[in-house]
């Protein structure tokens, strides 16, 4: 079972998410910020994947990855995000969920999903 932290800011679509990843088996934390996102890291025992929104009110999807990626060197990230991004993604090769996906998609990009590795900030 993969351990998933979903950062979703429309609660519409935090609740589609969340089901679809409920449907493929996932244990899902939920939350709408990049700052309850950082708590849950310090309190979850188990997060194998971040799922998060590029574009979040309070943090560059980018950066809350490099930083839970600096707490737990080992979770994997994937994006998602209605528009390209302006800069490339870091990592480069992270998949990019484009809204609306399908299942499938999704569950693709969770077996896809790469450690960020920034060697400097």
């Amino acid at each position: 079972m993969r351990h998933v932290l979903l950062v979703e800011d429309d609660a519409e679509l935090r609740l589609a998410v969340d089901g679809q990843l409920a449907a493929l088996g996932c244990d899902v934390v939920v939350v709408a910020s990049g700052e309850d996102a950082m708590r849950v890291v310090a309190e979850q025992l188990r997060i194998d994947v971040l799922l998060t929104e590029l574009r979040l009110p309070d943090i560059d999807g980018r950066e809350l990855a490099w930083a839970v990626g600096q707490q737990r060197p080992f979770v994997r990230v994937a994006f998602m995000s209605r528009e390209a991004p302006d800069e490339p993604l870091d990592p480069q090769d992270a998949p990019l969920l484009r809204k609306p996906f399908t299942t499938t998609e999704l569950s693709q990009a969770l077996a896809d999903a790469l450690p960020v590795r920034r060697s400097s900030r």
